[in-house]
């Protein structure tokens, strides 16, 4: 009768274990996907902040080209042209910015 006992014993803490053993592997598992999960979030936000950030690169390289033009020099030799922006009607003119700011007259020192 008591080696029953201990096989049942034994049966038990044996059962215990690899539930014990599944429980661990259900929870690495669920961490695991909840990680994943966040790292292919973050990762579409950052690649849609790069493409965001390679269009306006691509609006500046554009902008850059309609101002300065490379234009080729003689002997071989290159030169870059500054080019005026063409006028915008909803922006002031390069330059107008500080119109109406009135300069203030010197102040005096103590004397």
């Amino acid at each position: 009768m008591p080696q029953k006992r201990d096989e049942y014993l034994l049966s038990l803490l044996s059962l215990g274990i690899k539930l014990g053993v599944v429980l661990v592997a259900s929870v690495s598992c669920s961490k695991l996907t909840v990680a994943h999960q966040r790292t292919r979030a973050l990762y579409r936000e950052v690649e849609a902040e790069y493409a965001r950030q390679q269009e306006h690169l691509l609006m500046a390289r554009r902008a850059f080209h309609r101002i300065f033009q490379i234009d080729p020099g003689g002997g071989g030799r290159q030169r870059v042209v500054w080019a005026p922006p063409p006028e915008d009607p909803g922006h002031p003119p390069v330059g107008s910015r500080h119109r109406g700011v009135q300069s203030l007259p010197p102040q005096q020192g103590p004397g």
